[in-house]
C-alpha cells in the first residue's frame, strides 16, 4: 500500500506487500509481485513486469515493456514444479538508484544493483549478480551476461557484449559492438571461464574483441576492430589483428596517468 497521491491504472495488477510513495506512478497493465518498494516520483510505463525484491530509487522511470528480477535458471526450474499463476522470484534483491532510466524492452535479472543516475538504452539485459556503478551508461542492445561489475561513469555504446566473470572499472569507453570473450577454448577443452579486467579509464574501440582473462591498463586505447591476445599495458595504444603496440597515449588526453 501507499500514497494517496499516487496514480495506479485500473488495469495494473499490483500485489498488497508492494509500498509506494507520494506521486508515483504505475502505467496500464504492469504486473508488481511481492515485496516491492517504489519511491517517490518513480514512473513505470505500461507493461512493466517486477517481482519480489525490488528496491527502486526516487524519480526513476522506467519504459514499456521492462521486466525487473527476471528469475535466473535455478529459479525458473523451481518455477516450472510449481502451479502458481504469478510466480516469486527467491533470488537477492534488486536495487535500483534514484533518477536512473531504464527504456523500453529492457530484462533486468534478480540479484542486481544499478547506482544512482544511470540510464539504460532499449533491449538492454542485465543477468544476475551484476553491480553497475553511478553515472553510467547501457547502450541500447548490450547483453551483460551476469557476474559483471562495472564501475561509476562507464560509458558503454549500442551492441556490446560483456561475458560472465568481467571487470569493468571507473570511467570505461566500449565502443560500439565490441566484444568481451570469456572462453578461451570455446567449450572445446575444460576451462575456468575468465572475463576481461578493463581498468579505469581505458578505451576500446568500436568491434574490437578483447579474449578472455586480458588486462587492458589504466588509461590504454583498443582501436577499433582490433583482436586483443595479449594484456595492454597503461597508457598505451594499441591497434590491428592480433593487436600491436602503436604508440603511448599522448599527453594532451584526457586520461590519468598511472
Amino acid at each position: 500500500m501507499g500514497s494517496q497521491s499516487a496514480k495506479i491504472h485500473n488495469t495494473a495488477i499490483v500485489d498488497k506487500k508492494v509500498k509506494y510513495d507520494e506521486d508515483v506512478v504505475i502505467g496500464p497493465n504492469c504486473i508488481l509481485i511481492g515485496k516491492i518498494k517504489l519511491d517517490k516520483k518513480v514512473r513505470l510505463c505500461q507493461n512493466v513486469v517486477i517481482y519480489e525484491k525490488t528496491e527502486i530509487g526516487e524519480a526513476t522511470f522506467i519504459g514499456d515493456n521492462v521486466v525487473i528480477a527476471h528469475p535466473d535458471q535455478a529459479q525458473l526450474d523451481l518455477i516450472f514444479k510449481s502451479n502458481e499463476v504469478f510466480h516469486r522470484v527467491m533470488g537477492e534483491k534488486v536495487q535500483i538508484g534514484k533518477n536512473v532510466i531504464i527504456r523500453s524492452g529492457s530484462v533486468i535479472y534478480c540479484s542486481v544493483k544499478i547506482g544512482d543516475y544511470t540510464k539504460l538504452g532499449h533491449n538492454v539485459m542485465i543477468r544476475e549478480e551484476t553491480e553497475i556503478g553511478e553515472n553510467s551508461l547501457i547502450g541500447t542492445g548490450t547483453i551483460v551476461d551476469g557476474n559483471v561489475k562495472i564501475g561509476d561513469r562507464v560509458s558503454i555504446q549500442s551492441g556490446v557484449y560483456i561475458p560472465t566473470y568481467t571487470t569493468i572499472e571507473d570511467d570505461v569507453f566500449l565502443g560500439p559492438r565490441c566484444t568481451l570473450t570469456n572462453d578461451k577454448y570455446v567449450m572445446r577443452k575444460e576451462y575456468e571461464l575468465r572475463g576481461p579486467i578493463i581498468e579505469a579509464s581505458a578505451s576500446i574501440g568500436a568491434n574490437a574483441t578483447i579474449l578472455p582473462g586480458i588486462r587492458i591498463g589504466k588509461g590504454a586505447i583498443v582501436g577499433a576492430g582490433a583482436v586483443v591476445t595479449k594484456d595492454v599495458p597503461p597508457r598505451t595504444i594499441v591497434t590491428g589483428v592480433p593487436a600491436r603496440i602503436f604508440k603511448e597515449v599522448p599527453d594532451d588526453f584526457k586520461i590519468p596517468k598511472s
